[in-house]
């Protein structure tokens, strides 16, 4: 076997070179492995960061200022979420400095979780609270608004009380002679008079006082038969309206009879005559006569 020491050459070179590919191919392949092992890492941190974002989406705080938080922690969550997405070739140094970013990021959105829960719990309680005031405030407003009613209605009550009530109304026609004397009659053309006598009640809770008692005649046709003197008119409730006479008495909380005439000056004619009694501008009586 020949000994050729350039064939001994060439087979070490040969082996030398095997070597090289062998070294090179391990350190090719250790390095894509090292390569996939930190993109599975990368995507491992956004898949994490991404279920943080989620988590912090989902939490809705019954407190603006809480909520302005929420959003800007949720930019920050964005901002390095882009960040790890945007690596190209990280080191294994770049990736544990956002490991711990990330670690620090899951402990900042489970305690703004916990704040959150707790704020609405407590704004729970004081919407709670606040829907039992507001029911007790419209149940008082209730009672208020129904005991201003009752006050209005006692002192509605009250106030018709305090006004003179008659028991007994009774109108008529008279023929008046020329010695004043006084007949009762149904003709229209023989009546030269119109009276209306009354009794006001006893009140013991009315006014003592000097009332004016009006009285006042409306004809078949709708007229008023005015008075003849200057005063004509009197206040009843908002509007003023003709009387036909007045008369004044005295009252002290006793039963008083008085009647109040209207002299003709005309004949009359036939018909159904409508006679209205009035005091403390309210009407307190009515009655009606009817003349052939």
């Amino acid at each position: 076997m020949s000994n050729d020491p350039s064939s001994k050459r060439q087979k070490t070179v040969i082996g030398l070179l095997i070597a090289v590919i062998l070294a090179i191919g391990f350190f090719a392949l250790n390095r894509n492995t090292a390569v996939q092992d930190l993109e599975e890492e990368k995507s491992i941190l956004v898949s994490e960061l991404e279920e943080y974002k989620r988590d912090l989406i989902g939490q809705v705080a019954a407190n603006d200022s809480m909520n302005s938080y929420i959003i800007a922690e949720t930019s920050r969550l964005n901002a390095t979420i882009e960040e790890i997405t945007s690596l190209k070739n990280a080191s294994q140094s770049e990736l544990a400095k956002y490991r711990s970013q990330v670690n620090d990021l899951r402990k900042s959105v489970a305690r703004l979780t916990s704040q959150v829960d707790s704020v609405n719990k407590a704004y729970a309680v004081l919407g709670e609270a606040k829907r039992l005031v507001d029911n007790e405030l419209g149940s008082e407003q209730v009672k208020n608004a129904e005991l201003n009613t009752q006050n209005t209605n006692l002192s509605g009550k009250v106030t018709t009380a305090l006004k003179l009530q008659l028991s007994a109304l009774e109108a008529n026609a008279v023929s008046l002679n020329a010695k004043g004397v006084e007949k009762p009659t149904a003709s229209a053309g023989k009546a030269n008079r119109i009276k209306a006598c009354f009794t006001v009640a006893q009140n013991a809770i009315a006014e003592t006082s000097k009332r004016t008692v009006y009285m006042r005649i409306n004809t078949p046709d709708g007229r008023v038969l005015p008075s003849q003197s200057e005063e004509r008119s009197m206040k009843v409730g908002t509007e003023t309206i003709y009387f036909s006479s007045k008369t004044d008495i005295t009252y002290e909380g006793r039963q008083v009879q008085s009647c109040a005439a209207f002299d003709l000056t005309s004949t009359l004619k036939p018909g159904t005559y409508t006679v209205e009694v009035f005091s403390d501008n309210a009407k307190i009586g009515t009655s009606t006569l009817v003349l052939n």
